[in-house]
């Protein structure tokens, strides 16, 4: 006589494994270097363990959750970059810096690239982008007034969605090997920061009380 399969013990042994943190960075990192070198499509349990040494499903659930857990923790790092170089005494080339960075960018192409198939990767992508586009609109308004960018004319919105929409455009096409063009645009750029970066000098110079402060000008 057959008994039917208990259901509850195979749902219990399919569940990750409590892991160590050293383990579960292994498995990120191992799968970030096969979205970089090959893409998110080439990203497959059995790939993973080849280059980790670790079985995947022992820390991870499922693919959707390993590829939730890769985002999440480029995420964190992303936005905690972001913050500095806002707040840093050069924000625009910082910010510039950071934002046209390609292995950070290329990766961040893939995973939204992936997220178009997987909902649960969709929804954090989501997250992330209100996340940073509200960190950016609280900050950009005292930041360009520093440089004396007219915020009626360059409004913040404006401002932050050029800068990270050229950054990914020019990443994306530098990776995939696009002749468009890209690295003129890219030393265009790098060339008006900085002019925006002189002028926010030489502006700061004329206020030293504020400079002594370390407070923007209004």
């Amino acid at each position: 006589m057959h008994t039917a399969p208990d259901n509850s013990r195979m749902a219990e042994s399919r569940r990750p494994r409590a892991a160590t943190a050293e383990k579960r960075a292994r498995v990120l990192d191992a799968t970030e270097q096969i979205m970089l070198r090959d893409g998110y499509a080439a990203v497959t349990s059995r790939r993973v363990e080849a280059e980790a040494g670790i079985k995947l499903h022992y820390h991870f659930g499922t693919l959707d959750d390993l590829f939730v857990e890769v985002f999440r923790r480029r995420a964190a790092r992303n936005v905690d970059r972001l913050r500095a170089a806002l707040e840093s005494p050069q924000p625009l080339r910082a910010w510039w810096r950071l934002a046209s960075d390609p292995r950070g960018t290329a990766l961040l192409v893939e995973l939204t690239a992936a997220a178009n198939h997987r909902a649960a990767l969709q929804a954090e992508v989501a997250k992330l982008a209100h996340d940073v586009r509200r960190l950016q609109l609280d900050t950009l308004a005292s930041i360009l007034d520093r440089y004396g960018i007219d915020t009626d004319e360059f409004p913040p919105a404006l401002v932050a969605a050029a800068v990270q929409g050229l950054a990914l455009v020019l990443v994306e096409d530098e990776v995939r090997g696009f002749d468009t063009g890209h690295e003129d645009a890219a030393a265009a750029m790098e060339r008006l920061v900085e002019r925006l970066e002189r002028r926010r000098g030489e502006l700061e110079e004329r206020r030293p009380d504020v400079r002594r402060r370390g407070v923007p000008a209004r």
